[in-house]
């Protein structure tokens, strides 16, 4: 029989995909934009490194963090972020491609399920 995923692990998993969700966006904002079916103007690309950069440091202060309290704040701030996000996708409007909504929508949603999970371990 297998062992239950450790809510440490799903911490730690959450705060690697941030940091690679976010210098994805940094690095390579025309990538990032096409993966969402997003138009990848200028403005765009601005607005996706800005969140690429909140995103990546978000992961790493969460990575750094060693206080068991300062974890679980991070992990409340991160999981309120990405539930916010999900809400933001989800109700975006005509003007984004439904790829965007979709995709959006799905991986905000499965941080901030993984980020829950973390928050109901004890």
């Amino acid at each position: 029989m297998s062992q239950p995923v450790q809510s440490d692990q799903v911490r730690q998993a959450l705060a690697l995909g941030a940091v690679g969700f976010g210098v994805l966006a940094v690095a390579a904002p025309r990538v990032f934009t096409a993966l969402y079916g997003l138009t990848a103007n200028p403005n765009v690309r601005v607005m996706t490194r800005l969140w690429g950069t909140r995103t990546a440091a978000l992961g790493a202060v969460m990575l750094t963090a060693k206080e068991p309290e300062d974890r679980r704040r991070l992990s409340m701030m991160s999981t309120a972020m990405t539930a916010l996000d999900t809400v933001i996708s989800a109700t975006a409007g005509p003007d984004v491609s439904a790829r965007g909504k979709i995709l959006g929508t799905a991986t905000s949603a499965a941080f901030t399920a993984a980020g829950a999970y973390v928050l109901t371990q004890r």
